[in-house]
């Protein structure tokens, strides 16, 4: 892997091009072409995503310093395939300010629109799963519905990426070229899963959401109501207790804040909770760092299993990387990884947008629906489509 010199670009995804993968991270933009190593479906099979990773690093012994990094897209259920490869060439850099693609440089529009399911089917969905919550059975679930586009022409994914990178700056950005495809998942998450760095680990779950409103006052009014949710704050509280839970074993010191703050993308207001740990073991690798927790109560629910069967059964598509994780990691397990979330697969004409809503006793089927059409408006302002 060559590594190229590391220096500040204005405008670093002008250098993104098809096949290529970006991670426009808060702390550092990472530009990646080509692939060294990359593992195979047939060698993922039966194996834990750290696992993965072990074998990834196994084909590839040459050693490369500070820069020697891989980069991942795991998908939502451990036992779908994932890509992650060890680049041929890394640009990395500090991440500078972008602007948005002029009039000039449109995207195409949409011919087709479809959503699965459709909005009445959704809100079928989640009455049901309200139903098996008042019954006990659980007591949170994450249902999503996807929204299918296909345009008149080739979309260029630089264009999106630079358009995202604009909107959400202080987010995690990324394009990754998908192995075994032709198709790019792009998009732009709010939600850190795992970042580990020496003996110091960070999560920052978010649960329970609004969206911004074009007013002022009542935008305003939406983050304070959001703030006081009993209904939300329980909601959160459910993957928090689940996160520090589960993190506990690894860590020797576990700081978590008694009530979450609200933070905002350009299209929601969410509850946020930073939880920062210092481990008993410095050895430990971000990836297995984020299969402790993944895929937290945020993306799936609560109890973990009978949320993940209750939505399988509900859910009429696999998610695959929707709502599973994304990110680099060292080869002395330093890393950063992001949920799969407010985020498309690409390919050429066709884009497929996912976004969910967590459901628990309280939920009001259409309050869930509108959440998921607030939550695609990540993607679609990307796409210049009001």
């Amino acid at each position: 892997m060559a590594i190229l010199q590391e220096k500040s670009v204005n405008k670093m995804a002008d250098l993104y091009n098809n096949g290529d993968s970006f991670l426009g991270f808060p702390t550092k933009h990472i530009l990646a072409k080509g692939k060294e190593v990359e593992l195979h479906t047939e060698e993922q099979e039966g194996k834990s995503f750290s696992e993965r990773v072990d074998l990834l690093w196994q084909k590839c012994p040459r050693t490369y310093g500070h820069h020697d990094l891989m980069i991942a897209a795991f998908p939502f259920d451990q036992k779908d395939v994932a890509t992650l490869f060890i680049p041929k060439e890394v640009m990395l850099e500090k991440p500078l300010t972008s602007t948005r693609y002029q009039e000039g440089n449109r995207l195409p529009l949409p011919n087709k629109v479809n959503f699965h399911p459709q909005p009445q089917e959704y809100m079928m969905m989640v009455e049901k799963a309200v139903a098996r919550i008042k019954n006990a059975e659980l007591k949170k679930v994450v249902l999503g519905r996807l929204m299918q586009i296909e345009f008149s022409k080739n979309v260029n994914i630089r264009y999106v990426l630079q358009n995202l990178l604009a909107d959400n700056e202080d987010k995690f950005n990324f394009a990754v070229h998908l192995s075994d495809e032709k198709n790019t998942l792009i998009g732009s998450s709010p939600e850190l899963l795992i970042k580990k760095e020496g003996g110091k680990v960070i999560t920052n779950p978010l649960a329970g959401s609004r969206p911004r409103m074009a007013n002022e006052e009542d935008d305003k009014r939406m983050a304070q109501e959001l703030s006081c949710s009993e209904k939300d704050l329980y909601e959160h509280r459910l993957v928090v207790e689940a996160i520090e839970r589960n993190l506990k074993p690894y860590c020797r010191t576990l700081t978590v804040p008694a009530r979450p703050s609200v933070i905002s993308t350009k299209t929601m207001w969410h509850l946020s909770t930073k939880i920062e740990g210092e481990l008993y073991d410095e050895g430990v690798s971000s990836v297995q760092l984020a299969e402790s927790i993944h895929p937290t109560p945020a993306i799936c629910g609560t109890p973990a299993v009978e949320a993940f069967q209750l939505l399988n059964e509900l859910e009429p598509y696999n998610r695959h990387y929707f709502t599973g994780m994304i990110g680099y990691s060292k080869r002395n397990g330093d890393g950063e990884w992001a949920i799969s979330i407010r985020c498309a697969e690409l390919s050429q004409r066709k884009m497929k947008l996912f976004a969910g809503a967590g459901i628990v006793a309280q939920s009001v089927p259409q309050e869930e629906c509108d959440e998921t059409a607030a939550k695609l408006k990540t993607m679609l302002s990307a796409l210049g489509i009001e």
